[in-house]
């Protein structure tokens, strides 16, 4: 199995490296084949016949970053939807179940129309709440009549019934991806039902599913101390980037979104020229083409006049920003500094130095902060809060013992200002590089983990083999390149500090 994966990822970095070089022929050095649709998708074709399965990855351009105040958590909610079936799976009459999904939507409206107004009263009247509580029963009754079309979780049921594994779906702040292992005679079937929930989808169940959300909210954000720092934070370091917003969304976004304005978000942003399919396992090529051709190839394309939401970009941050949270629970501390996004060489400088501060347990900062010095339980580094826009290189701590906030902040900063002075030590660089390596190759050991791979690169560096290109730069990072980009990034003003503390005894958290 090894001698195998080894095989694969050489072939995978050769065929790279002609294609990098803009060969005609980097077809033949390995097996990666790219297939353009003609309404602008692209699909990247990976055979092998190590077993009779295939691992399918759909991955769209689309997530936080593309929405705007008063629609937050409307990717999502995509995303939940896009299980629910089409226009011929999921329903018993699409005809009437329309005109009863019509009835819903008019009755939701009114509805969430009464209720905000009756919430931003100060002494809401017994008649408001009357005919809140009149609206309620009507939506209710309405989502009953709906119910009747509908045949719960067809879509998951045809998928399970043929063999599918690992049926799940991710929305981030950059991208929304659909993803599913089958047997390998089931491509037929994965091309039709992948294609018609995206040209077909259908908002079934809509706000019984924005409930769902909703505690999805509460459980993750709400309820979760560590979820708030996070999410307070984003809000402090983005003043204009929609990076600042949570993918779940804000909780008034979420109990206001609707039926009728998440289909106009989707139709507005889930283009094909946004979108790269990913199959990876047991087909024959020329069959596979032909097929997309005729499944996927039906979606239009995007609409040229219409357009995609501008992002507003982040304007330079001009000074250190600092928030507070206060809660009962362990105090924690977030760091985060503005930096470029991949594949700039920033992007790849800030990775290895994340391996050397905090990648495992013998890393630096473990090693001093954690072990010797007792000061950290826990030390972690990342970046986010997403990859394809200017993002941020992150640094969580949560103190050890009797230790302060104040004291961790003030030796990670004394940490970071003499990594700014003094290079690394080759040894400890080539120790990162080689630990990377090794996480990028264990990513790519399964179909579906390779499937998730080429999705990846493919929308953050703009070509099939950005992960090749990515693993060159890694390895061709240096001390000097990582100084330059702490004394250039990691500079105070540039900084905005999250901390999550303990209200002080015979005080109400806040």
């Amino acid at each position: 199995m090894l001698r195998n994966l080894v095989s694969v990822i050489v072939i995978y970095l050769l065929a790279g490296a002609a294609w990098a070089e803009g060969e005609e022929s980097w077809e033949l050095l390995g097996p990666l084949v790219v297939e353009e649709l003609d309404n602008g998708m692209t699909f990247l074709l990976y055979p092998n016949r190590r077993a009779p399965i295939f691992s399918g990855v759909i991955r769209f351009d689309v997530g936080g970053k593309d929405e705007t105040p008063g629609q937050t958590g409307v990717s999502h909610m995509f995303e939940h939807m896009a299980f629910k079936g089409t226009r011929q799976i999921g329903t018993k009459d699409h005809v009437g179940e329309s005109e009863a999904l019509r009835r819903v939507e008019e009755m939701a409206w009114r509805r969430d129309r009464a209720r905000n107004e009756a919430r931003r009263a100060s002494d809401p009247t017994d008649e408001m709440q009357a005919q809140l509580a009149a609206l309620e029963e009507k939506v209710k009754k309405a989502q009953e009549d709906a119910a009747r079309f509908v045949v719960k979780d067809e879509f998951d049921e045809i998928y399970n019934r043929e063999g599918g594994a690992q049926l799940n779906a991710t929305t981030s702040s950059d991208a929304t991806t659909y993803f599913i292992s089958l047997p390998a005679n089931r491509l037929p079937l994965w091309t039709r039902m992948e294609s018609d929930r995206l040209l077909m989808p259908v908002m079934r169940e809509f706000y019984q599913e924005r409930d769902v959300v909703m505690e999805e909210r509460r459980m993750r954000r709400d309820n979760s101390p560590v979820g708030q720092l996070w999410e307070i934070t984003m809000a402090t370091a983005y003043q204009a980037h929609p990076y600042a917003y949570p993918v779940i969304g804000w909780e008034d976004d979420i109990i206001n979104l609707k039926a009728s304005l998440a289909n106009e978000f989707y139709r507005r942003h889930y283009t094909p020229d946004r979108a790269v399919g990913v199959l990876v396992g047991d087909f024959d090529v020329e069959a596979t083409r032909a097929l997309l051709r005729e499944t996927f190839g039906r979606i239009p394309p995007a609409d040229e006049q219409a357009g995609h939401q501008r992002i507003v970009p982040e304007p330079p941050q001009r000074g250190e920003r600092r928030v507070n949270l206060e809660l009962p629970a362990t105090p924690a501390l977030l760091m985060a500094w503005h930096k470029p996004q991949a594949p700039d060489p920033a992007d790849v400088a800030a990775e290895v130095l994340m391996q050397v501060l905090a990648g495992g347990r013998s890393a630096r900062w473990f090693e001093k902060f954690v072990k010797e010095e007792r000061l950290a339980a826990d030390i972690y580094t990342f970046t986010g809060p997403g990859d394809h826009e200017p993002n941020l290189f992150m640094i969580y701590a949560t103190p050890q013992g009797e230790h302060t906030l104040e004291e961790l902040e003030a030796a990670i900063r004394s940490d970071v200002a003499e990594l700014a002075r003094e290079p690394l030590g080759e040894d400890e660089l080539a120790r990162a590089k080689k630990s990377l390596r090794a996480d990028a190759i264990r990513a790519l050991k399964t179909n579906l983990g390779l499937a998730q791979q080429l999705a990846t690169s493919f929308l953050i560096g703009g070509d099939p083999y950005y992960l090749e290109r990515r693993l060159r730069q890694l390895e061709a990072v240096t001390a000097d390149e990582i100084m330059s980009f702490i004394d250039t990034f990691l500079q105070d003003s540039n900084l905005t500090v999250g901390t999550l503390r303990v209200p002080a005894e015979g005080e109400e958290a806040g």
